[in-house]
């Protein structure tokens, strides 16, 4: 991929420059972007780019390519551009997303079990456990044990390994492993002192800025799969 995402390195920047490297299907592909591309169930980021007085909104990512998909004028090849991401927006998703690491957490070290499948919105999420046996009671449990390791404050931190050291590390190998095959550094999400995982995505910096959770709904997907639904409290 030809451009620099920024958001690996610091999940707050809200506003980059950069310089447009080529414009096609819609829109244009930038040379660096603070605008997440989307995967993992977390969405893509919306947000504008400002150029020679005009304004265009970033209305979709496409992944593969890091090409933002743009509502409006479209800025030539070589153009600087100005952009901004809707940071509201993306704050609630990195508060979700950091609290499907704890509630992830939770249920691996507690139970065992592991996340199968989650989907990312604006202050709620899906998430799919691999529980066989599971009542809400016993989602409710998990809550409340995640609310409780929320309010110990715990920094939140992301860094590199190598391909190597994921190898030899099982307890980040809570999704496919065949995900990370391509790479040769792996992205590590540490919730310190309490859960590692490999991840991609944005994050806020201390899980005291989730706020609390809230269990919304508990069903059975399936033998080896229950679903809960949860959102945030701010």
């Amino acid at each position: 991929m030809r451009t620099e995402l920024l958001y690996l390195e610091d999940s707050y920047i809200k506003e980059f420059n950069a310089t447009v490297l080529e414009v096609k299907d819609n829109g244009v592909i930038l040379d660096r972007t603070a605008f997440y591309i989307g995967g993992g169930g977390q969405p893509y980021d919306s947000g504008s780019l400002f150029f020679g007085g005009k304004e265009c909104k970033v209305v979709g990512m496409r992944r593969e390519d890091a090409l933002h998909i743009i509502e409006g004028p479209l800025p030539s090849p070589g153009e600087k551009v100005h952009g901004i991401i809707d940071w509201d927006r993306r704050y609630k998703i990195m508060r979700t997303h950091t609290s499907v690491h704890v509630i992830s957490g939770v249920a691996y070290k507690d139970f065992g079990v592991i996340i199968t499948g989650n989907q990312l919105y604006e202050g709620r999420a899906r998430i799919d456990l691999s529980f066989e046996n599971m009542s809400k009671d016993l989602a409710l449990q998990i809550i409340e044990e995640s609310n409780k390791v929320i309010e110990k404050g715990l920094e939140v931190r992301w860094y590199y390994i190598t391909k190597e050291e994921f190898e030899r590390r099982p307890e980040l190998k809570r999704v496919n492993p065949r995900l990370y095959e391509k790479y040769e550094r792996i992205r590590v999400v540490e919730i310190v002192n309490f859960d590692l995982q490999a991840d991609g995505g944005t994050h806020v910096r201390n899980i005291k800025e989730i706020g609390k959770i809230k269990l919304d709904k508990y069903e059975s997907k399936g033998r080896k799969n229950k679903r809960i639904y949860i959102s945030l409290i701010p």
